[in-house]
């Protein structure tokens, strides 16, 4: 039933899960982020299904602003109006959370620290819980971070790679950048391969 519902989307039939029809611009995006908003495991092109309306804009905004910089999203969010780009972000975001792409290959110590660092943060490092900002098991909090359960492994931990390098800045206050920076390889590898693993069901259980 799943699957009848996700090419009905894609058809444009009104009704089909409540994602309504897709403007005609998705279909530049689903070249890169897959036909229901999956994400793409080749490249690492993150899931925009499920993600808040109010995250999505932001990110296009910042992209074609260039505070976020991404020489291919920064051409195709220069070409949004103001119009076109909400309807897109309000397509993504009432688009259902697919179940999670990837079946990493963490140990159970990898996991282990990812849980911990999602959960409790590492105190000797001085990085709080990523669900202090990120909410319950990553569900997201709509107005100010994403939702991270279910988004691919790779996507993350190249985020975060960034975050600790330098080349992505655009977060409030730069949380981001002072948390990753703090987190060394395992770390990075053990908390993107934990939330990977986590599927919406999973979030809105606990």
């Amino acid at each position: 039933m799943k699957y009848v519902l996700a090419t009905l989307i894609v058809l444009g039939a009104s009704g089909a899960a409540g994602a309504g029809t897709p403007p005609p611009e998705a279909a530049t995006c689903q070249a890169c982020h897959g036909v229901h908003g999956e994400g793409v495991l080749d490249g690492g092109k993150p899931r925009l299904a499920g993600q808040s309306a109010h995250y999505l804009d932001k990110q296009l905004r910042d992209f074609a602003s260039g505070a976020r910089d991404n020489a291919i999203m920064g051409a195709i969010a220069k070409g949004l109006n103001d119009q076109t780009r909400s309807k897109l972000v309000e397509f993504y975001a009432s688009l259902p959370v697919p179940v999670p792409l990837e079946h990493t290959s963490a140990t159970a110590a990898q996991v282990g620290r990812g849980h911990q660092l999602a959960i409790e943060g590492a105190e000797g490092k001085r990085v709080q819980a990523c669900n202090n900002c990120h909410g319950p098991d990553g569900s997201g909090v709509a107005l100010s971070a994403p939702a991270l359960a279910g988004q691919l492994a790779t996507y993350l931990a190249a985020q975060l790679k960034s975050w600790q390098q330098g080349g992505r800045k655009n977060d409030a206050g730069n949380l981001m950048s002072s948390v990753a920076s703090k987190l060394d390889d395992a770390d990075i590898a053990a908390v993107s391969s934990y939330y990977a693993g986590l599927s919406a069901s999973t979030s809105a259980s606990h």
